[in-house]
């Protein structure tokens, strides 16, 4: 069952979707706000499995659905987003954000229902996949969505998680083969979980330092692996101007 944030300042409008997303047999929490710092609070307090946001908000409001999506990925970095608006002139600057989804108003129920289905279905598919990995210590299955980063240092490989360091016997070359596309070697000692960045700042040796959310690794990579995956980061990353 999943929790979904809406944003949008329209009451009526907002009520409607709210009782639209209530009856989604796949949620069980809705939380419903009119404006931007509202959704972003509301991201952070509860960490929503989506968020349905409305893109032009009133003329009271600091900022736009767009850059609600790129704070809310700051502070509940796992929360899906989607963009609900009437102006189609919008669908280019959105996809900044990195959006699951793009949907015009008027909105229609079985399309944002259809949509609901698949963020919530590929999220629980995702929480549930498990590879497995060879420690000192045996075998473990371990959701690859936790890690942050993989380190090599000497003869010791490291897998980097939310909740605590591995040590493992595979090389960085087959862990790369076994694990989902986010997780991609920018380094010949690193791999890292593109979603979990959370800044990037430039060294003396032409490479850039990495840390994550939730985790306290610090990992590196190269300037020519960050030219290829920079436009794949997530979008509350702190990245180099």
């Amino acid at each position: 069952m999943a929790t979904v944030l809406i944003l949008e300042d329209e009451e009526y409008i907002l009520e409607f979707i709210k009782l639209l997303v209530k009856k989604h047999p796949l949620v069980d929490k809705v939380i419903a706000v009119n404006n931007s710092q509202s959704a972003v609070t509301a991201a952070k307090d509860y960490w929503p499995q989506v968020a349905l946001l409305d893109i032009e908000l009133g003329p009271d409001d600091s900022f736009n659905g767009i850059q609600t999506a790129k704070m809310i990925a700051q502070v509940s970095p796992d929360t899906v987003c989607a963009f609900l608006t009437g102006y189609g002139r919008y669908a280019l600057d959105a996809y900044s954000a990195h959006p699951y989804d793009y949907v015009l108003k008027p909105i229609q129920k079985e399309k944002l229902a259809d949509l609901l289905t698949e963020i919530i279905s590929k999220k629980k598919r995702r929480s549930e996949y498990k590879v497995a990995l060879k420690t000192k210590k045996g075998m473990i299955f371990l959701n690859p969505y936790s890690i942050a980063c993989i380190e090599k240092k000497g003869g010791k490989t490291s897998i980097h998680t939310d909740q605590r360091t591995y040590e493992t016997s595979c090389n960085l070359n087959e862990l790369e083969s076994r694990l989902p596309e986010e997780l991609v070697r920018v380094h010949n000692s690193y791999i890292i979980n593109l979603a979990r960045v959370l800044t990037l700042k430039p060294t003396s040796s032409r490479s850039y330092e990495v840390t994550f959310d939730n985790c306290a690794a610090i990992a590196y990579m190269n300037r020519k692996k960050y030219e290829e995956y920079k436009h794949r980061l997530a979008p509350g990353a702190n990245l180099p101007r």
